[in-house]
């Protein structure tokens, strides 16, 4: 056991002292913030349109309308177009941005309304590539729904200041991140042990100092323990800074005031546990694919179709906010890693179906440790033969 602490000393100090593969770790974390964080900031610009004039031809406007129209539009720099145009000239210019809107009234509008002979229609013509004239339509179409209300209003919905959406900013914070987080989450921590486990022994194929450890004394099962309890730890830390940067950016990235109070120490406790066993499954399954490649491409090239299924895998935490009820499915590697993060972030998770997926999780962990150190001591399988 002393020689599994030596080798997982050596690999900690191999990987935490050397600035290029430190940086390795902790600067998808600082990415995945600084980008959302981006994001974030704009989109947020994106959704706040700053219009402050536009431009529109009217004809045959009613009267009745004319000072409506001058009162709603008192917030900008309103342009009506006298200029004697067709049609066809206006429409063109609307294509061109140079006029933002086109508004035609039937020449008997008013009557029509008072005689209810017909249903009077307003042609109103814009351009929604156009800020400026998807404002104007916005506005305009605005006042005119408001007026025929005001001439037929039979009743109001909602009508007042109260606040009429009961939903509060922890149940938001849980839809939200029961969406999100499974998917995000399962991303980081695979791409986060992929970049270091595929040139953990690959690599050291490549560079020949393979060889030289397993002529030590030390029994080849314990090499392959040590080094894979660095790997997890390794992994884990750079999981771990993905997983803070995306907490701490994600606020700024939905555009709402988050709040945690929905979440306590317990569901924390649950996050860290299904985040470390999931680590390590990530860890054992991308190190046997590393010992079995003959160099660091190959062990990259055979790790991309099991990223793609834990990708697939994650994209189901998009079609529900509650976690599944049948325990077996939590005897599926991943996919019950993925709806017991479902279940602890919507706090639906059933006592029964967590310890089905810790104890299963544990089992093949296990049996990938059982199985590297089987490889370890195959000649044929580390060293090519």
């Amino acid at each position: 056991m002393r020689s599994i602490g030596i080798i997982l000393k050596k690999e900690l100090k191999r990987y935490f002292t050397d600035v290029r593969m430190l940086i390795g770790i902790l600067l998808p974390g600082v990415l995945i913030f600084c980008l959302y964080s981006v994001m974030g900031n704009f989109m947020g610009n994106n959704r706040e349109i700053d219009v402050k004039s536009f431009s529109l031809v009217v004809e045959n406007e009613p009267a009745q309308l004319k000072e409506t129209f001058k009162t709603s539009f008192t917030d900008f720099e309103v342009t009506y177009i006298e200029e004697a145009l067709s049609k066809e000239e206006i429409l063109s210019k609307i294509e061109n941005q140079e006029i933002h809107l086109y508004v035609s009234y039937p020449a008997d509008f008013m009557e029509s309304l008072i005689s209810s002979s017909a249903t009077p229609n307003i042609e109103i013509y814009y351009n929604s590539v156009s800020d400026a004239s998807a404002m104007a339509y916005t506005l305009y179409t605005g006042v005119l729904n408001a007026f025929e209300d005001s001439m037929s209003n039979l009743f109001d919905i909602n009508n007042g200041d109260k606040k009429y959406d009961l939903a509060k900013n922890e149940d938001l914070t849980v839809r939200i991140f029961t969406m999100m987080l499974p998917f995000l989450l399962m991303t980081f921590l695979f791409s986060g042990a992929m970049g270091i486990c595929s040139e953990s022994i690959a690599g050291e194929k490549e560079r020949g100092t393979i060889a030289t450890l397993l002529v030590t004394p030390a029994k080849r099962s314990h090499i392959a323990i040590g080094k894979v309890s660095a790997l997890g730890l390794t992994a884990l830390v750079s999981a771990l800074v993905s997983f803070i940067g995306l907490i701490a950016s994600l606020p700024r990235l939905v555009g709402t005031n988050l709040s945690l109070s929905a979440y306590n120490f317990q569901t924390i406790i649950m996050l860290l546990v299904v985040i470390i066993l999931t680590v390590l499954l990530f860890t054992i399954a991308l190190t046997i694919v590393s010992t079995f490649a003959k160099s660091v491409k190959e062990a990259s090239s055979l790790s991309i179709p099991v990223m793609i299924l834990v990708m697939l895998l994650g994209a189901t935490s998009f079609m529900g906010t509650t976690a599944q009820t049948n325990p077996a499915l939590y005897l599926i590697p991943v996919y019950g890693a993925i709806q017991s993060l479902t279940g602890i972030l919507s706090m639906t998770i059933s006592p029964l179906c967590f310890t089905m997926f810790i104890l299963s999780t544990i089992l093949y962990v296990g049996l990938g440790v059982f199985g590297l150190t089987k490889m370890f001591n195959s000649e044929k399988v580390m060293f090519n033969i």
